[in-house]
């Protein structure tokens, strides 16, 4: 296996990887689960460590690579498939949220890294 180099701290379904078992990479996310969608295709979310993207369990400095794309929806409902598809924020601290996870991405990647 090779060393994991780049962190994606919100990969839901991994829908931004080519290769989604790309083995340089620590997939993580706050949520675990599967849906049916709509037209019957299966969205699996599975991190491979369910973390908050506002307070990483890593060190300083420690991926060369981050990739943070954060769920965009902040008026979805519970049961839409968007927001089970990509995610979403809360109505009344998203700013806050967005705000500390940058603060993350930045605290975990390493100096002259790629975010």
């Amino acid at each position: 296996m090779s060393q994991q180099t780049i962190l994606d701290m919100c990969c839901g379904s991994r829908m931004f990887w080519f290769n989604k078992q790309d083995s340089r990479t620590v997939f993580a996310d706050i949520r675990a689960e599967e849906h049916t969608l709509c037209d019957g295709r299966r969205l699996v979310i599975s991190p491979d460590l369910i973390a908050d993207f506002r307070a990483l369990p890593f060190a300083d400095s420690s991926f060369p690579v981050v990739v943070f794309d954060p769920p965009h929806l902040e008026r979805v409902g519970q049961t839409a498939w968007m927001g089970k598809k990509y995610g979403h924020l809360n109505k009344k601290t998203w700013r806050a949220d967005i705000r500390a996870g940058f603060k993350e991405a930045f605290r975990v990647l390493r100096p002259h890294g790629v975010l």
